[in-house]
């Protein structure tokens, strides 16, 4: 290399502040949404482990306590959206760790993608929240017996997409 070559980026962060984030979101998270301590303390545990070790998929395994501390506590619309939100925002910062690596910075710009689909995704995830968490509540106050619409409908999207991604990955390449 010559003395006057360098490389220069905008303004950067350190891996570490991808990590830090996946536990503090796991921590907000875990207190939100779970009402027994237990269940916080294995959230925020597993947490550590997924951000000092990603690829054990630690992360994962936080999200199923927040699913548990959801289940052991009565529907509440404002916990459904603060999980919504919760869950996107640890899949994503655990796929992020899996592709940072340790003692690398990460430049601010190269985020701005993820974060775009996090809003995506969060502008159409957030509405359809409401409308489950609403539409459900009204069924199960107006009749004792109430149709799982929400899952047949969401079966119905996961089929809709498999189908999809099968036709996708058929098509040949010109």
């Amino acid at each position: 290399m010559r003395g006057n070559d360098s490389l220069q980026t905008g303004p950067a962060v350190s891996w570490l502040v991808v990590r830090g984030a996946l536990i503090a979101v796991v921590a907000a998270g875990a207190v939100a949404l779970c009402p027994l301590i237990g269940w916080q303390v294995a959230a925020v545990v597993l947490a550590v482990v997924a951000a000092a070790l990603p690829q054990t998929f630690a992360a994962w395994g936080s999200v199923g306590c927040l699913v548990i501390g959801m289940l052991i506590s009565e529907p509440d619309l404002g916990r459904a959206m603060i999980a919504v939100l919760v869950v996107q925002l640890i899949h994503v910062l655990m796929s992020l760790s899996l592709v940072i690596p340790a003692g690398s910075r990460v430049v601010i710009a190269a985020l701005r993608r993820s974060a775009l689909r996090l809003l995506v995704v969060q502008a159409i995830a957030q509405p359809v929240t409401v409308a489950v968490m609403v539409v459900g509540g009204a069924a199960a106050q107006g009749s004792a017996q109430t149709v799982p619409w929400a899952a047949v409908a969401g079966a119905g999207a996961v089929v809709a997409l498999a189908v999809t991604l099968v036709m996708r990955a058929n098509r040949r390449a010109p």
